[in-house]
């Protein structure tokens, strides 16, 4: 009996298998609505991205028209809404939004696209509350649970596919009489086994990365080779510990009922209660400080701030030397004592979301401490990271966002200090946000580690199995 021979007699099980037809047929039904899942979300991201980047072009075209207009005899639209005043072309009128593209592979995993905002309206009142806050309105179901994506069924359903269709690649056969009689023959169990899974192996993983990569072909994301390989390195390492681990428990000489509740016990531990149990712990231990902190310091520091603006304001110029030229220390403008109104609840804001933030990188050095505990964690990790729909990505462009925020209030505030009027000239000269993305090896950095850490998970499972395989030798 060789390889090949065991290969055709286990197609030709699977496939009279009727049960197991079934569930493969389901599985691909699956991996397809994920993948339009994902692409759904894609094009909606990218119709809102072309929204707003086209929203930025008739914004600047429509002030340039009503200074135009002002400067030939024309009056303003509204008195309330004038844009020769800094304070209306730097503020919300004349904002300028920033944008973060889609990941490359984000049709593969939402990740965190739908959750954090991945646009943000830039003008001189940008402070932290605006980084804490999303206008998307979404299904809040949808934001607990998460969107259905290619990366929940690698994570979720592909374990338990491939433990029905390994628990019992050897235990059925010891109850079936077969066993001895295959290893009478010139082949080791340990080559039977290898060869039964391999083609299972071929066989699921198959369907996966062929999914993927039709997803990647069809949104355009082979201009990122690193994230396609990462990608797909981690579907393959993954579904080899699943594997792995059905053949370690196929040595322990059980039934294959036995068999089949260790190894749902095992998927229900390490996909489901692990990773639970480790965002409450991270909850518990570093809570979030509550969003109504947040709004009442924001509202008593602008009640403060309205009944001090005057003191308010020689203290900011007298931070800000540089911004000084041009005010008038005894009759300052309104625009200069509304600007250090806005700048003393913007620090308070900064106090109070300091807090938030140090909370949360707590909860995330929790989850990243104790994600190897799982290896849904570490796959998952990886596979929303190498989408470019992870924590990481985000916080990169946040970064981003928040100095180009300083810099358009250094172009306008100084105007508004100085009380002066602008006018279309300086329009091509307004900040305008330019984002410079993840260079290609960053996302392969930091999965180096998790993806070498489950690695190691499927060698040393593996070695379980083997010597497990070799004492099957020995009783055949």
């Amino acid at each position: 009996m060789t390889v090949r021979t065991v290969l055709r007699n286990e197609w030709r099980l699977l496939m009279a298998d009727q049960a197991l037809r079934i569930v493969l047929g389901l599985f691909a039904v699956l991996l397809v609505y994920a993948l339009a899942n994902g692409v759904v979300w894609l094009r909606f991201q990218e119709r809102t991205v072309e929204a707003v980047e086209s929203g930025n072009v008739e914004r600047t075209s429509a002030l340039q028209q009503e200074l135009d207009a002002i400067a030939n005899g024309g009056q303003p639209s509204s008195p309330f809404a004038d844009p020769r005043s800094p304070l209306v072309l730097g503020g919300p009128g004349g904002s300028h939004t920033a944008v973060l593209e889609p990941g490359s592979l984000t049709a593969l995993a939402v990740g965190q696209s739908d959750l954090l905002p991945y646009y943000y309206d830039v003008n001189i009142y940008t402070n932290e509350s605006s980084f804490q806050q999303n206008g998307e309105v979404e299904n809040p179901l949808n934001l607990m649970v998460g969107r259905f994506d290619l990366a929940f069924v690698v994570v979720y359903l592909l374990p338990l596919l491939v433990l029905a269709l390994s628990f019992n690649v050897l235990s059925e056969e010891r109850e079936q009489g077969t066993l001895a009689l295959t290893l009478s023959q010139p082949v080791s169990a340990r080559s039977v086994v290898t060869a039964k899974l391999a083609f299972r192996a071929l066989l699921v993983v198959g369907m996966v990365l062929a999914m993927s990569l039709l997803g990647i072909l069809v949104t355009g994301g082979l201009d990122s080779p690193g994230r396609v390989l990462l990608w797909c390195a981690t579907v393959v390492t993954y579904s080899l510990f699943w594997f792995a681990l059905a053949a370690w428990v196929n040595t322990l000489r059980r039934s294959s009922a036995w068999n089949a509740t260790v190894l749902v016990g095992a998927w229900l531990v390490l996909v489901v209660v692990l990773p639970a149990a480790i965002n409450i712990a991270a909850g518990v231990l570093h809570p979030l400080p509550s969003r109504i902190e947040m709004i009442t310091a924001q509202r008593d520091a602008s009640n403060d701030a309205v009944n001090r603006r005057s003191e308010l304001l020689a203290r900011y110029l007298e931070d800000h030397p540089e911004m000084a030229e041009g005010v008038v220390a005894d009759e300052p403008g309104l625009g200069a004592l509304a600007w250090a109104a806005t700048d003393a609840v913007n620090r308070r804001l900064e106090q109070v979301t300091s807090e938030h933030d140090a909370q949360r990188a707590h909860q995330i050095i929790l989850v990243r401490r104790y994600r190897f505990l799982s290896p849904a964690l570490l796959a998952q990790d990886v596979l929303i990271d190498a989408a470019g729909t992870g924590d990481a990505r985000f916080v990169h462009f946040q970064s981003q966002v928040r100095a180009f925020a300083e810099e358009w209030r250094e172009f306008f505030v100084p105007a508004v200090l100085a009380d002066e009027q602008m006018s279309a000239s300086v329009l091509p000269n307004v900040p305008r946000f330019r984002l410079a993305d993840e260079r290609p090896g960053e996302a392969a950095r930091r999965a180096a580690v998790p993806l070498t850490v489950l690695g190691g998970l499927v060698l040393l499972v593996g070695i379980g199995a083997g010597v497990g395989l070799r004492r099957v030798r020995g009783a055949g």
